[in-house]
């Protein structure tokens, strides 16, 4: 009798330390940025379409792709395709997308008469929310890669000749990784204030992306967990076999199928 008495004490008190450890796990558990539209978080399986424009400030009137002695700068951006992916708790809200650079572009430093084929298009996207380091005063950014696996080319730029130019490389492809931080669209012109996980927790019906170089590591939140990921050198923005740098402005908003405007409220931050 006094054994069995034992047993359920046993099964009792390791009952208790389960639950303990999984109340413990799910208080350490982090808080990933996901998507919200309307108040609504954006769960796993559901989704919704988004279009972009470029976003004209002073520092970027266009966007540019540079490296060392060759500069493309494009006058206008698009999405051929854009959704936005809900994620469940402890994940963060993730994008596919098609994106397309046009509007003038132009090349320099690749020989004497050469313009640029339009549009740009890149091969699918993938791209998720990320934090710039742990922690309440972390900015939050946007990281876009190939969706492809083992695939590391945005896009392929190709060059041709005008009548009597000539192009010293008639292509180039475009690798690597893209990282942009998120900020509000200001409506009245200028760039807007950064997003931080401290930033009220608001919606709006547009929001900036602005492309930002030199980030070596991002923080990644995933099932609950954050890790540093580092963005190595074989990582990084590529053009013309060197290294390169995009800077440009976006501004991004919610759409309907057939990639027209709507003017409703969301956001990056649950």
């Amino acid at each position: 009798m006094q054994s069995s008495r034992v047993r359920l004490m046993l099964v009792a008190l390791l009952g208790v330390f389960a639950f303990a450890a999984v109340a413990a796990a799910a208080a350490q558990a982090e808080e990933a940025p996901r998507w919200t539209i309307g108040g609504k978080i954006l769960e796993k399986g559901e989704t919704h379409f988004i279009t972009a424009k470029i976003y004209t400030t002073t520092e970027n009137p266009v966007f540019t792709l540079q490296t060392g002695l060759k500069t493309i700068t494009c006058g206008a951006v698009r999405l051929a395709s854009g959704v936005l992916l809900g994620s469940s708790a402890g994940n963060p809200g993730t994008n596919n997308e098609v994106i397309e650079f046009f509007g003038k572009c132009k090349v320099t430093g690749n020989g004497t008469g050469c313009k640029v084929k339009e549009p740009i298009k890149t091969r699918p996207v993938k791209s998720e929310l990320v934090e710039t380091e742990k922690g309440t005063k972390a900015s939050l950014l946007v990281e876009f890669k190939p969706a492809e696996e083992n695939v590391k080319e945005f896009t392929k730029i190709e060059f041709e000749a005008e009548a009597g130019g000539k192009c010293e490389v008639a292509s180039t492809a475009v690798s690597g990784e893209v990282v942009a931080c998120v900020r509000t669209d200001p409506k009245t012109g200028g760039i807007g204030e950064l997003i931080t996980l401290e930033s009220e927790k608001k919606e709006a019906t547009s929001w900036l992306l602005e492309t930002r170089n030199g980030v070596s590591s991002v923080w990644l939140i995933a099932g609950g967990e954050g890790k540093q990921r580092e963005i190595g050198l074989k990582e990084r923005l590529t053009a013309f076999g060197e290294e390169a740098t995009l800077k440009g402005v976006a501004l991004v908003l919610l759409a309907d199928k057939n990639g027209k405007t709507e003017e409703t409220n969301w956001s990056p931050l649950p």
